[in-house]
């Protein structure tokens, strides 16, 4: 998958969200058109794309580089995300459809065997579809749509723990508490399963890695390595 402005923006993205560009990282647009196999036009267009969602940002006389969103922003989203997702819980109607609940069963099954093979990219994409499909049943698109986005804008945070096996074995057994909720019939034990696997605490997390970050002296003007993993000074929940 190269070549095209859709498929290039989309693997700068998931780049991005994973971890092989770092926050603050310069993109070089020379080395990104190697890298995606295309001209350096498509990645100027892939970066007007990315500066809408807020994955990189623009600065004058220097040039391009992941944005690093403050703490303050970060849990902003995460709180519009709680009520969002919550909202959609309680007026999910329940039991879920049992297409939808072995959808996301089929998912899970394929989520954990990426991460078993770390395979990063893979997580960030079925993690994603997992949540698709569960808010899907809540029948309200709009809503739905809501939470794909702001769930999108951080998914940079959210990868923070791809790299961590206890915790990211936390996340997956969530994943199987949320599918037995939506099997159920009871809306606050759904509610309930939402927030366990929603906490707050990793905001707390970025914040203490944005502090470090900061102190270093702002942007890196280098790529990570391939592969490379951005760690929180601490374990994320």
């Amino acid at each position: 998958m190269a070549g095209t402005l859709t498929n290039v923006a989309t693997q700068l993205y998931e780049d991005i969200a994973i971890g092989v560009f770092a926050f603050g990282c310069k993109l070089a647009e020379e080395r990104l058109a190697e890298r995606y196999e295309t001209k350096r036009h498509v990645i100027r267009d892939a970066f007007v794309h990315l500066e809408v969602i807020g994955y990189v940002e623009r600065i004058p006389n220097r040039g391009v580089f992941v944005s690093e969103p403050s703490p303050k922003t970060v849990r902003e989203v995460y709180e519009v995300r709680a009520v969002l997702e919550k909202h959609a819980a309680r007026h999910t109607a329940l039991p879920a459809p049992v297409n939808t609940t072995d959808r996301m069963m089929a998912i899970q099954d394929q989520h954990t065997k990426a991460f078993r093979n770390s395979d990063f990219r893979a997580v960030l994409r079925l993690n994603s579809e997992f949540h698709r499909t569960q808010f899907s049943a809540c029948r309200n698109e709009t809503l739905a749509g809501a939470i794909r986005e702001f769930a999108r804008s951080t998914h940079q945070i959210t990868a923070l723990k791809f790299g961590h096996e206890a915790d990211m074995m936390k996340i997956i057994d969530q994943h199987f508490a949320i599918i037995r909720a939506m099997q159920g019939n009871c809306n606050d034990r759904l509610v309930d399963a939402i927030v366990e696997h929603f906490n707050l605490r990793r905001v707390e997390e970025y914040a203490a890695l944005y502090q470090s970050r900061h102190g270093s002296g702002g942007h890196s003007e280098s790529v990570s390595r391939e592969g490379e993993r951005r760690s929180p000074p601490i374990p994320p929940e």
